[in-house]
C-alpha cells in the first residue's frame, strides 16, 4: 500500500509506537492518543512485531526504537519496511548514544529522529511533520546522512555532531544560513526579511552559540563541506 502526500483535514494520522520499554510505550500512547488528529493503532515491543503489525495495518508513521529484542532490531525493521512498504514513514526514537546505529537507521530509510527525552510537543511535531512531509530540514538531513555514510565513512563523528545541531536549528535560522552562504550581507538579509539589522545579528549570535563557533564563515564552511546546502537546492529543483 503506497501512501500519497497527506492533506490537511484528512483522517487522523495512523501511528504505531515501537519500543521495548513498556513505560515508554504507555506514556507515548497516552500523550499521542489524546490528540484529535492522531490515532495510535498499536504499541509493540519488538522489531518483528513492528514489521508484522505495520504490514497488516499500514500506518502513516512509526515511532521506532532502535534497540529492542536485538541491538539492530529497529534498523532491520526500518530496512524491511522501506523495501516492502515505502509509504510508511519511520521516525527513530533514540538516546543518540550509538552513532553507528543511528547512521544505519538513516541509511535503511528513516526520515527523522527524535530524542527520547524530548518534550511531548516536540514528539507531536515530529509525528505530524513526518505524516505531512512539512519539515524541509529533517528529510534533507536524512538524505545527507545516507549519502555521507556511503562516501565519507571516516568523517561520520563530525557529521553526527553537526546533524545534532542542524536538527535544533529553526527553519528561520537554516534559511538565514543559506542566505549567508549565497553571499548576502546581514543588512541585505534584514531588508529582504523586512526586519531590523539587530534582529538578524541576534539570530546569527544564536546560531554561533549552537555551533560553538565564533565565525559565521566557519559555520557556513562546515555545512557546505557536508553538502547540506547543495542537497537543499537539489531537493527544491526536483519539486
Amino acid at each position: 500500500m503506497q501512501h500519497g502526500k497527506r492533506q490537511s483535514g484528512q483522517s487522523p494520522i495512523r501511528l504505531i509506537i515501537a519500543d521495548d520499554m513498556m513505560p515508554i510505550r504507555e506514556y507515548l500512547s497516552m500523550v499521542l492518543s489524546h490528540e484529535a488528529d492522531i490515532q495510535v493503532v498499536d504499541a509493540v515491543g519488538t522489531g518483528a512485531e513492528t514489521i508484522s503489525r505495520a504490514l497488516d495495518t499500514h500506518p502513516d508513521v512509526i515511532l521506532m526504537d532502535l534497540e529492542m529484542e536485538t541491538s539492530r532490531a529497529g534498523v532491520e525493521a526500518i530496512h524491511t519496511l522501506t523495501d516492502n512498504a515505502p509509504g510508511i514513514r519511520c521516525v527513530v526514537l533514540t538516546h543518540f548514544s550509538d552513532d553507528d546505529t543511528v547512521f544505519a537507521a538513516f541509511e535503511a530509510g528513516a526520515i527523522d529522529y527524535i530524542l527520547k527525552d524530548s518534550s511531548a510537543a516536540e514528539i507531536l511535531e515530529a509525528v505530524r511533520a513526518a505524516a505531512y512531509d512539512m519539515s524541509p530540514i529533517r528529510p534533507l538531513v536524512a538524505r545527507m546522512i545516507r549519502h555521507e555514510f556511503r562516501t565519507m565513512r571516516s568523517e561520520r563523528a563530525s557529521l553526527v555532531a553537526t546533524l545534532n545541531i542542524v536538527y535544533r536549528l529553526t527553519p528561520s535560522e537554516l534559511g538565514l544560513l543559506r542566505l549567508l552562504a549565497e553571499g548576502k550581507t546581514k543588512t541585505e538579509i534584514a531588508e529582504f526579511r523586512h526586519v531590523e539589522s539587530s534582529t538578524i545579528r541576534t539570530h546569527v549570535g544564536n546560531i554561533l552559540r549552537k555551533f560553538g563557533e565564533s565565525s559565521v564563515k566557519d559555520v557556513v564552511n562546515r555545512l557546505q563541506k557536508l553538502g547540506i546546502f547543495e542537497i537543499f537546492v537539489s531537493d527544491k529543483a526536483n519539486k
